[in-house]
């Protein structure tokens, strides 16, 4: 099955770790530009939605969502990255795959629809729980099905596919939640935002299926494999899983569905800096890592390439919303959404950490060392529980938020000691002037707004934007001249002619 395997065509095929390189590239271009656009939509969609319905519609489907998510993480034994991962692949491979991932979906789905009707008489306050959880349920089969065409889109490095599922599934969910939104429809215009979406990314992935038809199968040692490779991954998901959800289930349950609506708007929205770059660049260099696991040189090329250009736009785009905050919210969503404020700045920090841990947990489990990954999490976590709870209860949000923040940056800290054991790379040249260009910068655009604290929204709002992207643009060019101007022509080189031969 050359398919599964990604095998390149022979006779005049570049070299196999230049065409991997030339082909990470390019499907890193193509995540970019999916991503451009699913983040023009996902904000459209995210203001109209925030200017239709109130905290309290948001609150009932995160805290829904919690569960079903939870329920999804419990029976996910990593089986997508260990298909990836693995490097032979054959029919009784693909079918225990199928078999196991079916059961496991189904088996958890099932188990989560019986005990909705407790976990809805564990929140009196919120009566459509119950219902919200039975939707969504739906919505996560779908996905599961999903998943299995998509795993070996990944593998094939079929990034062009993935796009194109990531901008459909967006336009879809675009169009079908305001508008229900729009006629009344409350809580489930948030759900039938994610039932379209589930459903636009099925029709691009099952027309022309790249993965193998699904059959039922069993075989021991694939699934001994499985297993030896799926239960060190399900510590890590769930560890990361709890680590980025419990805030909402402390929230929900503590403090109730309109605090943890404020709260979760303001996560959404702090994504928005990160879904422009870290995501589609996370979603391409995983299995580009796990093809390069055994080519030191390349895979350290690979992982400073991406974690370099993470930290300067991350920076940057960071810098511009926290600043920018203020006049944002009341422009985009309106007055009653600055209680979030504060939150909203805290929480930009984290979403800005994060993918830069998840990058450095794909290089760790792709290489095979899950087993780490899952440490820092734990430690994470020991951090994290705490933290909440008693910012929380101090703080509000805002505590939460400032637990989030804390937590993350361990994780940064521990989760890249381990990559030198992978890869070398210097701290210097990743972290030193994106980061004095933030402390530099971030006090002479708030000197400049003081002085202009008579002009007009969009007047504060523009300067910042300029003042941000000039003074910090210019120093990283002044600074880092040669280097930027050498990595653009190697990513050139290399989405052109599909090589690329020195170190960033």
């Amino acid at each position: 099955m050359s398919a599964c395997n990604g095998v390149d065509a022979p006779g005049g095929a570049p070299p196999e770790g230049l065409s991997i390189a030339a082909r990470a590239v390019r499907g890193s271009f193509y995540s970019v530009g999916a991503s451009a656009i699913t983040l023009t939509l996902g904000l459209t969609r995210a203001v109209l939605l925030a200017r239709l319905l109130l905290p309290e519609h948001f609150g009932v489907v995160t805290l829904a969502l919690f569960y079903v998510q939870l329920a999804d993480r419990l029976r996910a034994l990593g089986l997508g990255r260990a298909m990836i991962h693995r490097r032979e692949v054959d029919d009784r491979v693909v079918s225990t795959y199928f078999t196991l991932q079916m059961a496991l979906l189904l088996g958890s789905l099932m188990t989560l629809a019986a005990l909705a009707p407790v976990l809805a008489r564990a929140y009196p306050g919120m009566p459509s729980l119950v219902y919200i959880l039975w939707a969504l349920v739906g919505v996560s089969l779908i996905k599961g099905l999903n998943a299995y065409q998509e795993t070996f889109l990944s593998r094939d490095l079929d990034f062009r596919r993935l796009a194109l599922a990531d901008v459909v599934s967006s336009v879809t969910m675009t169009i079908a939640a305001p508008l229900a939104a729009w006629y009344g429809w409350g809580a489930w215009s948030l759900i039938l935002e994610q039932a379209g979406g589930q459903i636009a990314r099925s029709a691009v992935c099952w027309i022309l299926p790249v993965a193998p038809t699904p059959r039922l199968g069993w075989d021991g040692e694939a699934l001994r494999w499985f297993w030896r490779f799926g239960i060190r991954v399900w510590w890590g998901t769930n560890l990361s899983y709890l680590l980025d959800r419990f805030d909402d289930f402390w929230i929900g349950t503590a403090l109730g569905k309109t605090p943890l609506g404020y709260y979760s708007r303001a996560y959404e929205f702090a994504r928005y800096p990160r879904r422009i770059i870290a995501n589609p660049l996370a979603s391409v260099f995983f299995p580009t890592f796990a093809r390069l696991q055994s080519d030191r040189l390349r895979l350290s090329q690979a992982f400073f390439r991406v974690t370099s250009l993470m930290i300067r736009a991350g920076f940057g785009f960071g810098l511009m919303f926290i600043l920018a905050a203020p006049e944002l919210i009341r422009l985009l969503i309106g007055e009653r959404w600055l209680p979030m404020l504060t939150t909203f700045q805290l929480m930009l920090v984290y979403t800005l950490a994060d993918p830069l841990t998840v990058v450095a947990g794909n290089l760790l489990v792709a290489a095979g060392h899950p087993g780490r990954v899952t440490r820092a999490r734990a430690v994470q976590l020991a951090v994290f529980v705490p933290a909440v709870v008693v910012l929380g209860r101090w703080w509000g949000i805002e505590g939460v938020a400032l637990a989030a923040d804390l937590m993350v940056l361990v994780g940064l800290v521990l989760l890249f000691a381990q990559t030198r054991h992978l890869v070398d790379y210097s701290w210097r040249a990743m972290w030193l002037w994106p980061t004095v260009a933030v402390a530099l910068i971030a006090p002479a655009t708030l000197m400049g707004v003081d002085v202009g604290r008579d002009w007009s929204l969009w007047g504060r709002l523009a300067f910042k934007c300029v003042s941000v992207s000039v003074l910090y643009g210019g120093l990283l060019w002044l600074t880092e001249r040669e280097q930027l101007r050498a990595g653009w022509h190697l990513l050139y080189r290399s989405l052109k002619l599909g090589s690329g031969h020195s170190a960033p």
